[in-house]
């Protein structure tokens, strides 16, 4: 009996070694997961993604690529709820911001990268650097700029095309939208210009032509002079002479979209090369019969600046940018370090040409179709020369700007659209909310 026991024992501790083996084996073998957030860059996005990741998975065969594709509207709110729980994805999409910065666990990639930062365009590249340190990799570089509707802008005689190649004053945009003002054939408001008033956005496309190509600097605010104020007035204006609808500061994207749609709209903001396209297809399914409307065609236009001033255009880059979380082991991080690289790889090139916009890894140069009608094409071109260089503040400053947009900025230029604050208390909102923040 005690004979049959000790064997029994003997083979079950014989199989307990078996197996342990076994596992071991298969937990050595056992891919490392690298966890990737972005957003829908364009229509076709996750199509393309999905052939990115099965490409790298093919070559990579002991990591496997987990992506989630974000919304625009809660995406951001549920990134910074992970990365302030200390746990954010592996990869994110987006552009460097202090407040990423400052949470200690955004990875500077200059000694970690396996690709050469020469095969990147060298502005777009600057986009992805705070304080000189480069923090990700770019995809594409935007370009936020106007737009307008060409049949309303040929019916009102307007050369549009002399515009996009020698740009335009406040004043001259001003006269030109009042041509704009009235009612269309349905019996509906017509306006000379339609922004999106759910942001700052317009505060900040006017303001850079008005000399504030930045709202701060390493010393502090630049928003607290007679320009912004100027700048200030100027908007007001629009709305009280009924450029711009009197509810300006409830058009979010999508009613921006709906006039401009609806011809309701002769010039609009904030528009992006991509918009030629996706008005094109548009037009394409009213031609079918799959959507109701009338046709429209899209013009891209600069910004209007003012009187002496330089004429900027808003643009930087945005890409992949690499997380860490607590106790991230090495071997992971070199992972997600390839990971990142490979969804900023030539082979990505398709997302910057379906936007329509110039490539910025050199070996995608020349390589994609950008779907621009030939006026909209020169257009872009110019309007990319006029993208100014990153301010290149500290991390510190630049967190300090996030707080001074969102507790400041947004609610008192809202404050402005909606007739609560005059032009002159909207200035004061910002000199001294503004430099208190900058003085802490």
């Amino acid at each position: 009996m005690k004979k049959g026991l000790s064997l029994a024992m003997v083979m079950l501790l014989v199989a307990s070694i078996i197996l342990g083996c076994s596992n071991s084996s298969s937990s050595s073998d056992k891919k490392d997961v690298v966890k990737v957030w972005t957003y829908p860059v364009h229509g076709e996005y996750e199509a393309e993604l999905k052939e990115l990741v099965a490409s790298f998975e093919k070559e990579n065969e002991n990591i496997e690529i987990e992506y989630e594709v974000l919304s625009w509207a809660e995406g951001p709110q549920k990134f910074d709820i992970a990365l302030n729980s200390g746990n954010p994805p592996d990869v994110y999409f987006g552009k460097p911001q202090g407040k990423y910065v400052d949470s200690g666990l955004l990875v500077p990639l200059d000694d970690k990268l396996n690709v050469s930062k020469d095969d990147y365009n060298q502005v777009a590249l600057d986009y992805m650097k705070i304080e000189d340190k480069l923090y990700g990799l770019p995809i594409y570089m935007f370009l936020h700029v106007w737009g307008g509707n060409k049949q309303l802008l040929e019916e009102a005689g307007i050369d549009y095309e002399k515009i996009q190649q020698e740009g335009w004053t406040w004043k001259e945009f001003e006269d030109l939208a009042k041509k704009g003002v009235g009612k269309n054939a349905a019996g509906d408001d017509k306006y000379g210009f339609v922004f999106q008033g759910n942001n700052e956005e317009l505060l900040v496309h006017l303001a850079m032509n008005n000399g504030l190509p930045n709202r701060y600097t390493e010393d502090g605010i630049t928003w607290n002079d007679e320009k912004i104020l100027e700048t200030m007035k100027y908007i007001k204006n629009l709305v009280d002479s009924g450029i711009m609808p009197k509810e300006t500061a409830a058009v979010d994207p999508a009613k921006r979209m709906e006039l401009y749609y609806n011809h309701q709209a002769l010039f609009f903001g904030r528009a992006i090369p991509y918009f030629d396209p996706v008005v094109e297809a548009r037009n394409q399914e009213i031609k079918d019969g799959k959507v109701e409307g009338e046709e429209v065609n899209f013009v891209l236009l600069p910004i209007p600046h003012n009187e002496g001033e330089e004429q900027v255009s808003f643009g930087g880059s945005e890409g992949y940018m690499m997380f860490t979380q607590k106790n991230a082991k090495e071997d992971h991080m070199k992972n997600s370090v390839k990971v990142l690289e490979h969804l900023t790889s030539a082979e990505a090139g398709k997302a910057a040409a379906a936007l329509a916009l110039p490539q910025v890894h050199k070996d995608a140069e020349g390589k994609f179709e950008m779907p621009l009608a030939p006026y909209n094409k020169v257009a872009a071109e110019v309007l990319a020369s006029h993208v100014l260089p990153p301010s290149n503040a500290s991390a510190a400053a630049a967190a300090k700007d996030d707080r001074f947009r969102t507790e400041v900025v947004i609610p008192t230029f809202q404050g402005l659209l909606s007739g609560e604050l005059t032009p002159e208390e909207a200035a004061e909102e910002f000199k001294t909310k503004g430099e208190a923040i900058f003085s802490q």
